[in-house]
């Protein structure tokens, strides 16, 4: 390991940005018949979720993650398991993000407040979970196994990933 951080406690620190982020999003998509009231918020949450949070994953599937592949197979253990449900997040905020347009263009519809919340709500569950292994399994392993030179890649590309982010380049897939 190298004297400094290490890239686990960078994602762990990202992490606890997302899971407040995540109490935010709950909280909007409880008041979403306030439409004033949670503009703001809404606002806040919506460039975070559409620019930081995927430069977040960026980070894991394209540095730590191949990195963890060395030692873990990918198709039996837990990497797979994240990529997985990195998927579902995706799916889920797309269809989020659907019924959030119809919202903002005047659609107060119960159905699409409805999809909102069921799609919300599932984003918020999945990703606290999907966090909790990330930061008290995986992560755990990936301290254990990986050595300076890798670490030091990581951290490498993870600056390379938040430099092209940075620049409007920010990594989404879906």
């Amino acid at each position: 390991m190298t004297d400094g951080e290490k890239p686990t406690d960078m994602l762990r620190d990202e992490h606890k940005n997302v899971l407040q982020k995540l109490d935010a999003l709950e909280d909007v998509i409880n008041r979403l018949h306030e439409k004033e009231a949670v503009a703001a918020q809404r606002k806040d949450l919506a460039s975070f979720f559409n620019t930081d949070f995927w430069t977040h994953f960026a980070k894991e599937e394209e540095t730590l993650f191949p990195e963890l592949d060395k030692f873990i197979p990918r198709e039996s253990g837990p990497v797979g398991v994240m990529l997985s449900e990195h998927d579902d997040v995706r799916k889920t905020n797309a269809e989020i993000q659907r019924a959030i347009d119809e919202y903002l263009e005047g659609s107060g519809s119960l159905q699409t407040v409805t999809v909102i919340q069921n799609y919300g709500t599932h984003f918020v569950t999945v990703l606290r979970d999907h966090i909790n292994k990330e930061d008290n399994i995986l992560f755990m392993m990936a301290d254990m196994h990986l050595d300076k030179t890798q670490v030091d890649t990581v951290i490498k590309l993870f600056d390379e990933i938040e430099g092209s982010a940075e620049k409007g380049r920010a990594p989404q897939k879906g």
